[in-house]
């Protein structure tokens, strides 16, 4: 979904709609944990966009922490 944005996005408008992106996903991040919500799916899942975000692409697994 990431990629199909960035291919449509005009050049000039890329770079700073990924920078708005990641501001957003950090600012959605700190809500969460500024509220103590259950860290779970959601949080990998902010994680895991936000580097696909910053780099591209994911580089690594995020492995479930026990119970």
């Amino acid at each position: 979904m990431f990629d199909a944005m960035s291919e449509a996005s005009k050049s000039d408008v890329g770079p700073s709609l990924n920078r708005e992106l990641r501001r957003k996903t950090l600012e959605w991040a700190a809500v969460r944990d500024q509220w103590n919500m259950d860290r779970g799916k959601t949080d990998k899942y902010i994680c895991q966009l936000y580097e696909i975000l910053a780099k591209g692409k994911i580089h690594h697994t995020i492995l479930e922490e026990p119970m």
